[in-house]
């Protein structure tokens, strides 16, 4: 069946019934996956979409369906995180499908950049589809500023004009700056929003002002709506940009459209830039990001895992946020190796596996929440694992290698079968000779076991307590 065509079918009976704005919001980069037993699974992008169509739109998909194929009774809504670039061949471009007259037109530029194109030519770089306020997690060092951000998102050029958002490295700011496009453009999609940084605009200025262009490259910015200009701090001392920045500023403040800013520092601060482009930064709200407190972190990784659809031994994402402190960004790359190593190797690290990985890119003398020393044991063949599960699930040998089919003996049967091969490297004939079974069900037990430490958190913790015990 082609999929494709009959989720586009579907679409054209929905579009008349949902305002053009949530339609083009929420049903952009979905898909019908399948059919299964009279059931329509459908693709969203994300969690967060998923759920809003499923509480909204959910009746009137269903409807849409039953009016396509009389068969299916049922829907269901899955994330598949493949289709959140927008790129999937399983998806529909709907501003392109189900274009309006004076709709602004959408390109795309090398590297799969987005680009919108106004009646003047400015070009916007393409909002990181990942940093939305849905995913940022608030805390109390940053609280004032997401809700700036939302308050200018729903009533742009109208409350806080411009916003500045400050802060270290990582921190955050550059997240609320996409974010604060991607809700504009969620409430009203013919808003037009450029995000810039610096550096773009100091590149596109120079190479204007070379062509003698000067004049229409100010020009081009009448047309928006709103400015987002990222890392404002490197225009010091670049003088005539800084003075081209200082027109358009003027220019659109006059008109009441919305800017909005980030630096490394306050305004006061930045001593390089000229004063009356300084002064102008102050005229709105300035708020500051600080380092997240421990609680801001966890949430911050609790709020990624569910991202990227993995489970993590809670004690992991616990002693990653304690010893993570200085920015989001570190907090993303310990997360990354921790799934990595997940992903790759099918097991997860333990505590002190994830503290080696740490001291070396944090280069901290002690880890806090580290066991001060290794156990002292050392396991080397299949029988030795098989004893040391039997102590943690209080279980006795001869039922763990016996014929019983109950699922404590079972699982531990399982878990001793697969640390035996994943971590002394053993073979299966050899594990198998241990727990009087042949290879194929020794290589089952593995397979199970390392497809279960993907979504099951009780497992994820029996595998690695015993991994303690290992030295590990």
């Amino acid at each position: 069946m082609d999929y494709k065509n009959f989720w586009l079918s579907i679409l054209r009976r929905l579009e008349p019934t949902i305002s053009r704005s949530q339609f083009l919001t929420w049903f952009q980069n979905t898909a019908a996956l399948t059919i299964e037993n009279e059931t329509l699974v459908v693709g969203a992008p994300t969690n967060f979409a998923r759920e809003w169509i499923t509480r909204k739109y959910a009746l009137k998909i269903l409807q849409a369906a039953e009016e396509e194929n009389s068969k299916i009774k049922e829907v269901e809504f899955e994330v598949d995180a493949a289709l959140e670039d927008g790129i999937d061949p399983r998806t529909i471009d709907l501003r392109a499908v189900f274009a309006k007259p004076g709709d602004k037109k959408i390109y795309k530029a090398r590297g799969r950049e987005e680009v919108v194109l106004t009646r003047s030519g400015i070009l916007s770089a393409k909002l990181n589809p990942r940093y939305t306020l849905a995913n940022f997690v608030p805390g109390d060092e940053n609280r004032l500023a997401h809700a700036a951000a939302l308050s200018v998102s729903r009533t742009p050029g109208l409350t806080y004009n411009p916003l500045v958002i400050y802060g270290g490295v990582g921190l955050g700011k550059t997240h609320l700056l996409s974010a604060i496009g991607h809700e504009v453009l969620t409430n009203d999609p013919n808003k037009i929003v450029a995000f810039t940084t610096s550096e773009i605009f100091t590149r596109e200025f120079v190479l204007a002002s070379k062509k003698f262009k000067a004049d229409e490259f100010k020009k081009k910015f009448r047309d928006i709506d709103i400015l987002l200009f990222d890392d404002v701090q490197f225009l010091e001392n670049r003088e005539k940009t800084q003075t081209e920045l200082f027109n358009i500023f003027n220019d659109l403040h006059q008109k009441g459209k919305q800017l909005v800013f980030t630096s490394d520092r306050p305004p006061s601060e930045l001593t390089e830039l000229m004063d009356r482009l300084r002064s102008r930064l102050t005229w709105g709200l300035v708020c500051e990001i600080e380092q997240p407190s421990f609680h801001s972190r966890l949430e911050i990784l609790k709020n990624k895992t569910r991202e990227r659809r993995v489970i993590l031994d809670p004690e992991l994402l616990e002693f990653i946020a304690m010893n993570v402190t200085n920015s989001v960004r570190e907090l993303e790359s310990a997360l990354a190796w921790t799934t990595a190593q997940t992903d790759l190797l099918r097991t997860q690290p333990t505590i002190r596996e994830l503290g080696r990985m740490l001291e070396k890119i944090n280069k901290k003398e002690r880890m806090l929440g580290l066991p001060e020393s290794a156990p002292e044991i050392s396991i080397r063949t299949p029988a030795e694992i098989i004893e040391l599960v039997s102590k943690h699930f209080n279980l006795p040998v001869t039922e763990i290698c016996g014929v019983s089919r109950k699922k404590e003996f079972r699982t531990a049967r399982q878990i001793a079968m697969f640390l035996s091969r994943e971590i002394l490297g053993c073979g299966l004939a050899e594990i198998a000779k241990n727990f009087n079974r042949d290879h194929s069900t020794v290589l089952h037990s593995c397979r199970r076991i390392s497809a279960e430490l993907q979504k099951n958190e009780a497992l994820i913790r029996h595998v690695n307590a015993v991994k303690k015990e290992m030295g590990l």
